[in-house]
């Protein structure tokens, strides 16, 4: 996929979005996931993982991506809002559910999962403190990441804690499903939720180099994480390969 600058983007029209470059950051492979099913064409933007992003914030007044802009609407940063633009633009199955029980599942589980305080921001604040507390010191001042996060020692015990408890209620919610002979997170069909645990599970554990190359720093840090929580459920990951098997594009593949 080819990229332009947030400089180049701003003045066009239609959907464009902006998408951390040359990792398989888990925001932002969701995004595109969720926008090539829903069968919308967008312009992709760059946005440095890390990075000052100085010109992304000049356009959007963001530096983290995903960061959707549609047309002179205001932009969308938070996973509902993307999905909800998703779900208004595109065509196809939905991936919210029209049953209102399952919707409300879905939007809580999700939440848990990569909202904010979740599970995935419990994990950040865990990957960012694996060097320990002068080697975070050191890396919060170059880091925006470390301030984003709120990071700190005692955040970092704490993180650990809301970690393995959010991945419990998650693994039982997961055996309910197969009890019931479903290879989804909700129900019979695709949702949002399962395209987000596929690619957010890198944390947890990381798909095999063949399909998934990265930086072996980062292949490295998304290990130790997620090997601070224990075993990762195996039924967790049987289920995010089925879902790659039959729905999605590995994170590297666009």
């Amino acid at each position: 996929m080819e990229y332009i600058t947030p400089t180049q983007a701003q003045d066009m029209s239609g959907l464009r979005l902006a998408l951390t470059v040359a990792v398989p950051a888990p925001y932002s492979m969701s995004a595109r996931a969720i926008f090539d099913i829903k069968h919308i064409e967008y312009v992709a933007v760059t946005q440095q993982g890390g990075g000052q992003n100085e010109e992304l914030i000049a356009w959007t007044g963001h530096r983290n991506a995903p960061i959707a802009v549609f047309n002179n609407e205001s932009p969308r940063t938070g996973w509902l809002e993307i999905l909800n633009l998703a779900e208004r633009l595109g065509s196809g199955p939905g991936l919210i559910p029209t049953d209102i029980e399952q919707r409300m599942q879905m939007v809580a589980l999700t939440n848990e999962l990569i909202g904010e305080n979740g599970f995935i921001w419990q994990m950040r604040l865990i990957m960012l403190g694996l060097g320990g507390s002068q080697a975070s010191a050191a890396a919060a001042k170059k880091n925006p990441m470390f301030a984003d996060y709120g990071f700190s020692e005692e955040a970092k015990v704490q993180a650990l804690l809301r970690a393995q408890t959010i991945m419990a209620k998650f693994t039982q919610h997961v055996s309910r499903q197969i009890e019931q002979h479903s290879h989804y997170l909700i129900g019979d069909s695709l949702t949002a939720l399962d395209i987000y645990w596929a690619y957010f599970s890198q944390l947890l554990k990381t798909l095999p180099h063949e399909q998934c190359p990265m930086p072996v720093s980062l292949r490295q840090a998304y290990d130790a994480s997620g090997k601070r929580l224990g075993d990762c459920p195996e039924q967790l990951i049987e289920q995010r390969d089925w879902i790659f098997a039959h729905h999605l594009k590995l994170p590297m593949d666009f």
